[in-house]
């Protein structure tokens, strides 16, 4: 049996404008057309659209805290270990707690 103990996601969003965001985070929200979708470490692949909406990004290192983005449509790709997200837009919204020890 396979063991996967990712403490961590390497997370990249991408818009048209290029790399928005690469940084290692814990966990990753967001909406899909199908519902909410939470992205964990050694979460199972997957590829999805995504819809406009908020996306909620929680950093491994707490004390960045989490930030939310307002995002366009788009394309997520997700690895146990990596997630990519492909948007048509995304605006930083509110950083919650930066410096939460």
């Amino acid at each position: 049996m396979l063991k996967l103990d990712n403490k961590f996601l390497n997370l990249e969003l991408i818009t048209p404008e290029g790399i928005l965001l690469a940084d290692q985070v814990k966990k990753v929200k967001l909406f899909t057309s199908l519902g909410g979708l939470t992205i964990l470490p050694n979460h199972a692949e997957l590829k999805s659209d995504i819809v406009a909406g908020t996306l909620k990004i929680s950093f491994y290192e707490e004390v960045k805290g989490d930030i939310k983005y307002d995002v366009g449509d788009g394309v997520i790709e997700v690895s146990p270990s990596k997630v990519t997200i492909i948007a048509s837009s995304a605006k930083a919204r509110i950083i919650e707690d930066p410096y939460k020890l």
